[in-house]
């Protein structure tokens, strides 16, 4: 029987694993599936996962970064509902508010390394 590979992993590569891992459970609202002292994981759904990564023992500023995270939401109506709920977060730096795009309203974040997170309506 061939293997079919499928994506199931967005890794981006984090400098303080300690301060992604409290980012991302309070915008996930959820815990880690897994962690250790350089890696946690959570679940995407299914059989996907979202991983922080230090990128070995100690963190490597020159990594390659992602240009957006995205998390899609079933509808506008969920986007922007997200939006007024991450707005009053003090932890969560929103760098562009709701706008509409050629796939609908979408807002941008930042998670604590300046990776991009954009948060849409699902195609």
């Amino acid at each position: 029987m061939a293997l079919s590979p499928k994506p199931n992993l967005q890794l981006v590569y984090v400098s303080d694993i300690e301060r992604s891992t409290a980012f991302y459970k309070t915008i996930f609202d959820a815990e880690p599936i897994f962690a250790s002292p350089r890696y946690v994981a959570f679940s995407a759904g299914g059989e996907a996962l979202f991983g922080i990564w230090t990128g070995g023992a100690s963190p490597d500023v020159n990594a390659p970064r992602f240009s957006e995270i995205g998390i899609m939401l079933p509808t506008g109506k969920d986007v922007q509902s997200l939006f007024e709920v991450w707005r009053q977060n003090p932890d969560i730096n929103i760098t562009r508010e709701p706008y509409t795009e050629v796939f609908g309203l979408t807002f941008l974040a930042e998670d604590p390394d300046g990776h991009v997170i954009r948060v849409c309506p699902l195609d």
